[in-house]
């Protein structure tokens, strides 16, 4: 019986301490989009996200951790799209995704539909959880990704869907 308790009290807490994550919102577009991040977390440096986002296409606002292991990405694309060819985008990227068998839900964000895609990726060293919002903004794609290595998701996932639901248009 005591060991029943025991572990009782440890999933107790456990779920107590994902549960607390304080939220701090954040301007990532001066004058246009607040979103709320972890607190504590910072703009990733100019190198780390070379390494982490090796592209050219990489996103230009990531908040982290002080590791690197967890990520809010904001990007702002010059890809034209409207309210209505957002389905059209979203089947689009699942189509080139199916590898990694996203799953996709229909949010509601400050008003504005969005989809949110949920999916695993493969680093060298561990899988990544991948949280990408996409939604039209002033007439172009907008990619809010939240993203964890396998090891910090039980502390970070509600918190990264916290932060993509928090998102505010001005």
């Amino acid at each position: 019986m005591k060991i029943i308790k025991a572990l009782l009290l440890s999933i107790s807490l456990s779920f107590t301490a994902h549960a607390s994550i304080e939220m701090t919102a954040v301007e990532p577009i001066k004058g246009q989009i607040t979103i709320d991040v972890p607190k504590g977390f910072t703009l990733m440096a100019d190198d780390m996200l070379k390494r982490k986002y090796p592209s050219e296409n990489r996103p230009k606002i990531v908040y982290t951790n002080q590791s690197g292991t967890v990520n809010v990405a904001i990007n702002h694309t010059k890809m034209p799209l409207t309210d209505n060819k957002l389905d059209e985008l979203k089947d689009f990227m699942l189509e080139s995704m199916k590898n990694y068998q996203p799953q996709v839900k229909e949010v509601m964000v400050d008003n504005k539909k969005a989809y949110i895609l949920d999916f695993i990726s493969h680093a060298t060293d561990t899988d990544i959880h991948n949280l990408m919002l996409i939604t039209p903004y002033n007439g172009t794609v907008l990619f809010v990704t939240f993203n964890t290595t396998k090891d910090e998701e039980a502390n970070y996932l509600e918190a990264g869907k916290s932060s993509l639901m928090s998102i505010k248009f001005k």
